[in-house]
């Protein structure tokens, strides 16, 4: 699991091979580790550099050879840190980039199992502090499979740092997840079909079930209020 979030960070399958390699041995050089890992000594070298470039690994010298070596891993950490500071300050040209051109109406369609990983970032990167999100016929269930705890987490996590709550209206009997700013209510499953609604800031999603998953959203305001006007009708019958 770890060799793809290295691949997060930037790391290309190549280096990734390389940098796990060097954290089981001792120093090596760069015709070792493209024997090791048949491939080619240019390629492994030029990996190396760029891998030094990023602070995850460093050279040292013996008997006037170069032997490359892991740094400590808590550097990745930096890494990130780093990576994300490079985005932020980007953002603000971006969205000009995107508010120039952008239409009343944006509507995109994503399908495929990690449906609901798109959902919980764009959530995340849609949302401010104290906002609300409004969700019919989540079933938790199908979230918890499809969702790796460690994403779940991570939204959770943020979503109680900007005290955001989540209304959510579920089928009855349905599983819950224990969490502050999760409120519940049931609704016969009669009123509830195969398909889940999320209403966030200006958007709304819808997950539909089945093979493949499928995700629309929608993001308009006017469409984003006459939603979570009817929310809101559903909620005061819930239970």
């Amino acid at each position: 699991m770890y060799e793809e979030r290295l691949k997060e960070l930037g790391m290309t399958p190549n280096e990734v091979s390389i940098y796990v390699l060097l954290l089981k041995q001792d120093a090596m050089g760069p015709s070792e580790i493209a024997e090791k890992l048949g491939l080619h000594r240019g390629y492994v070298y030029d990996a190396l550099e760029r891998m030094q470039e990023k602070g995850v690994v460093n050279s040292i010298l013996k008997n006037n050879r170069k032997f490359f070596q892991v740094t400590s891993p808590e550097n990745l950490v930096e890494l990130l840190k780093l990576r994300l500071e490079n985005f932020e300050r980007i953002i603000p040209d971006l969205m000009k980039m995107r508010e120039a051109k952008k239409e009343d109406t944006r509507v995109e369609l994503h399908k495929g199992k990690r449906v609901y990983r798109t959902l919980l970032k764009d959530i995340i990167s849609t949302l401010r502090q104290d906002d609300e999100v409004y969700l019919i016929g989540i079933d938790e269930n199908v979230l918890l499979t499809e969702v790796e705890p460690l994403y779940l987490r991570q939204y959770l996590n943020i979503i109680k740092k900007r005290n955001i709550k989540e209304r959510i209206i579920v089928r009855s009997g349905s599983k819950k997840i224990r969490n502050p700013n999760l409120q519940y209510r049931e609704l016969d499953e009669r009123y509830i079909g195969k398909t889940a609604q999320i209403i966030y800031g200006n958007k709304v999603a819808n997950v539909i079930l089945g093979s493949p998953y499928y995700l629309v959203m929608i993001e308009n305001k006017e469409v984003a209020e006459t939603n979570r006007k009817q929310f809101e009708l559903l909620w005061k019958v819930a239970h």
